[in-house]
């Protein structure tokens, strides 16, 4: 998810066509792309100015069981055109109802993050080392829904390649440091990117003793703002290759650019009902 997977002034960095804060990708100079500019352009193909969203989450254990959650979000661009707040709340059924996810990008310094328990009625502010948690037990992680910044991993385009009938770039990224690495809980990452949308089609996760971990597939990519270039895919697919373990998630509505207030991505707005 940056599922981050995810969406949403223009800073005065641009790189051959690529507009790194307002991300309008040029494919006539994609070729000149280096690894690390395509992984910023993937991290902000989804960021539009704010969005709206309907969500069914479906947990698939190994042996068949399934859980079926249903979930709002509203994103919202910050005013670097960089980062983006997210809040998350989830609507069904009874035992999750009413627990609430805020997450807010903080380029050169720790994200912030906070979680609303509804069986508790209790705010808790999270720390970096949560990241690498299970958000509300599915197959990603906080730190995968916040997204990953592209400043904290080392990047290698190792080839082009077709994906689902796309053509992508396959990115190898590393944590930059050890506290990367602790902090996500991943000791690599490959990552297919599409040439036309920067959208990642499927990023492979290793845990820290080197073990393939799980798979993340998006699909179902539709444009969202012709005129700003921003894409979004309508449909994930993650995988834990170790247990077996799945997670779907499918936007049931999405609507960018809806004027949300700022006044919905604070922590005091955890508690409301919306």
């Amino acid at each position: 998810m940056r599922i981050g997977v995810f969406p949403w002034t223009v800073a005065a960095f641009r790189v051959a066509g690529l507009i790194v804060a307002g991300f309008v990708f040029d494919a006539a100079a994609a070729n000149a792309m280096t690894a690390h500019e395509i992984m910023v352009c993937s991290d902000g193909a989804s960021k539009v100015g704010d969005a709206k969203s309907e969500l069914t989450m479906t947990l698939t254990e190994a042996a068949g069981g399934q859980r079926v959650r249903k979930m709002q979000m509203m994103t919202k661009l910050q005013s670097d055109g960089i980062d983006n707040k997210r809040i998350i709340r989830f609507l069904s059924p009874a035992d999750i109802k009413g627990t609430v996810s805020l997450l807010i990008e903080k380029t050169g310094g720790d994200d912030d993050m906070w979680i609303y328990l509804s069986a508790l009625k209790k705010v808790r502010r999270l720390v970096a080392d949560n990241k690498r948690d299970s958000f509300v037990g599915s197959d990603m992680t906080f730190g995968d829904i916040i997204g990953h910044k592209p400043t904290d991993w080392t990047h290698v385009l190792l080839r082009e390649d077709v994906f689902d009938g796309n053509q992508v770039w396959v990115i190898e990224s590393v944590p930059k440091d050890n506290q990367v690495k602790s902090q996500t809980g991943y000791a690599k990452r490959l990552t297919f990117v599409d040439r036309r949308s920067c959208i990642a089609l499927k990023s492979d996760y290793w845990d820290e003793t080197g073990a393939l971990l799980k798979t993340i597939r998006a699909s179902d990519i539709v444009s969202v703002d012709s005129v700003a270039k921003k894409w979004q895919f309508m449909h994930i697919d993650a995988v834990n290759q170790q247990s077996g373990h799945g997670t779907v998630i499918h936007f049931d509505l999405y609507q960018a650019n809806q004027g949300i207030s700022d006044d919905v991505f604070t922590p005091r707005s955890l508690e409301k009902d919306r």
